[in-house]
């Protein structure tokens, strides 16, 4: 008799739920936000992408709600967890509620991405649940993660269903093999051990096993509104919305700035900023070195504003060392520890940039861990392979390169200088450094108090080092 009765009062439960928060045009057209993770690919770094783009569109749209189809096997717990934030935020900030719709299947990442709605819906054939972490161990097999990473999750977990007023032990045993649950007198307790089951307890989840609820049970315990045959417009309250249209999205930019955020793609941009200095520390002139690595570095900025992992501090570092670096190359003799430091600092703000940055969320830094490794490792190999190539075929690329000198061209002779006071001309430009001919031979050389354009005659005035001191020579008066 009691689920006859909610058989025949479900429907008006639900819509008594569900209208306080879901306000929408009783005279239409109410255009909806439409999110789609299916299970032709596992959540990462572009499912984060992709749903943080179409949140910013769907709010421009000022969109009523917004529904979540899940239909997915998981995937990466950083991104997910990523992706969680947001949810919350839209909902919490923008007063925009998120609807999860189940299509079968929300397992795993999927079960942390609907409890971080502030609705579920799921098909009668649906399931939620098994959400342990899991890491690659010997051999590429996935193993279980350490207790610290398991119980971090165990929390998140619980915060997210209690955030929505659902019971927390269950998310708990999603992640939690070894939890012990029971309903006993209708309410759901969690035991200490198995021995403490009674006869006339309702056993939902015993150790050995993670949870993971069909949607049967899913209705039953309250961690979904409502369960449907197929389709979200099936459920009384959204059949009613008047004109409702899924609005979905679709953009270059995500596909753009996934290719971006890739770690293999972020250590080539990498390394091609570091070529690109050395190179124009070897040869001071504006050219094919420096438009390459500004053009890596805008790449690695345009990735880290795409995701909102910039910070201004960053930004400063990288500013400085640029700074430092132009004063070194341009405007002091040499190369000393204003290069050096202009080099490290530069270099530290770029890998802050490329840097997984932890959202701010109630989110741990263990789940942030591998993937901050992950990238460090691809960047020192990065930075180990631009090394081995600077020491093996870089300095004879860079002598030789068609954007400086030919390869016709004489090498500089530094232990053979011409006497003070010979005459010849700038073989390149002086901004101070950089190469002038003197009777057929090349030198390093440094003008003394401005720059020099190529092919302006000069004089020597002096030696320093290796390099030779000139100036421009003065035009004879008519």
């Amino acid at each position: 008799m009691r689920y006859l009765l909610m058989l025949l009062f479900f429907p008006l439960l639900a819509w008594a739920e569900f209208a306080p928060s879901i306000p929408y045009n009783k005279e239409g057209p109410n255009p909806v936000g439409y999110l789609a993770i299916e299970k032709d690919r596992g959540i990462d770094q572009s499912t984060y992408l992709y749903v943080k783009f179409a949140l910013e569109e769907f709010k421009k749209k000022k969109v009523p709600f917004i529904v979540l189809h899940l239909n997915t096997p998981g995937g990466e717990v950083f991104a997910s967890m990523k992706i969680s934030e947001l949810l919350q935020k839209i909902d919490a900030e923008d007063h925009i509620p998120v609807v999860a719709f189940i299509d079968n299947w929300a397992i795993s990442a999927g079960a942390m991405l609907a409890y971080s709605c502030r609705y579920i819906g799921t098909v009668k054939t649906g399931s939620m649940g098994a959400a342990e972490p899991v890491i690659a161990g010997e051999g590429g097999q996935m193993e279980s993660a350490s207790e610290k990473v398991n119980s971090a999750l165990r929390a998140e977990f619980a915060n997210l269903a209690t955030y929505y007023g659902r019971n927390p032990w269950l998310a708990e045993a999603m992640v939690d093999k070894d939890l012990v649950l029971v309903k006993r007198k209708g309410e759901i307790i969690k035991l200490d051990a198995e021995n403490l089951i009674r006869p006339s307890d309702q056993i939902i989840s015993k150790p050995g096993k993670l949870l993971t609820l069909n949607a049967q049970q899913l209705v039953a315990y309250g961690v979904a509104d409502f369960s449907v045959a197929s389709a979200l417009n099936q459920e009384p309250f959204f059949a009613n919305i008047p004109q409702l249209e899924y609005v979905t999205y679709e953009n270059w930019k995500v596909t753009f700035f996934s290719i971006l955020s890739h770690p293999l793609i972020a250590s080539l941009l990498m390394m091609g900023i570091m070529l690109g200095i050395y190179m124009e520390v070897q040869h001071p002139v504006f050219g094919f070195a420096a438009i390459l690595s500004l053009s890596c570095l805008s790449l690695i900025l345009l990735s880290a504003f795409a995701d909102h992992a910039i910070h201004w501090l960053e930004v400063i570092m990288l500013i400085v060392g640029l700074g430092l670096l132009l004063i070194e190359v341009f405007l002091i003799p040499g190369f000393g520890v204003t290069g050096i430091v202009g080099i490290l600092l530069t270099l530290i703000g770029v890998l802050t940039l490329m840097t997984p940055r932890l959202p701010t969320f109630s989110l741990s830094w263990n789940f942030a861990a591998e993937e901050i490794l992950q990238r460090l490792a691809y960047l020192a190999g990065a930075v180990i392979a631009t090394a081995l190539f600077i020491l093996t075929v870089g300095r004879r690329f860079a002598w030789k390169s068609p954007f400086v000198l030919k390869e016709t061209e004489a090498e500089v002779l530094p232990s053979l200088f011409p006497p003070i006071g010979a005459v010849g001309e700038a073989f390149t430009q002086l901004r101070p450094s950089g190469k002038v001919r003197i009777e057929g031979q090349l030198y390093d050389a440094i003008s003394e108090r401005e720059f020099i354009e190529k092919s302006t005659p000069i004089i020597l005035l002096r030696q320093e080092g290796n390099k030779i001191v000139v100036c421009s020579l003065p035009s004879s008066s008519p």
